[in-house]
């Protein structure tokens, strides 16, 4: 079986493949930057919570950035303070799903960094998919 041929009448707007792409390649900087962060400050012995917290919360800016100047630089933004507040709030949800996995896998089963690493990448992942359709609807309109 193929797949149907895209025509000009059903193939996706520019616009919205360059959000998706722009999306992908700041989240994935923004990633590997977290884990980075993560992963190096429990090599200096932080405590898994607060590695987490450090590393995420220097991610979102990153991403806040990246995505404000160019993933979603030809939408509107009714004013700065209103994209980074909603974008925070959002990332606030998404930072509580992502660290009560991680503290939740850390509890249950006292795991190395692999497992710790494993909850923490899929946690992401699912949080990621729920950012991309949040930021859309109220931070870059």
């Amino acid at each position: 079986m193929t797949a149907p041929k895209t025509t000009p009448q059903t193939a996706p707007p520019a616009h919205a493949r360059k959000e998706v792409g722009g999306f992908l390649i700041v989240g994935v900087a923004a990633v590997v930057l977290d884990f980075a962060i993560f992963n190096g400050l429990l090599w200096l012995g932080w405590r898994v919570w607060a590695a987490n917290a450090i590393a995420l919360f220097v991610s979102m800016t990153f991403a806040f950035l990246g995505n404000y100047k160019w993933t979603f630089a030809h939408r509107e933004v009714r004013s700065l303070m209103h994209a980074y507040v909603a974008f925070a709030g959002i990332n606030l949800v998404s930072v509580v799903f992502i660290e009560a996995a991680v503290v939740l896998v850390e509890i249950a089963s006292e795991p190395g960094g692999l497992w710790l690493n494993v909850a923490k990448a899929v946690a992401t992942a699912v949080a990621t998919v729920g950012r991309f359709f949040a930021y859309r609807k109220w931070v870059f309109f």
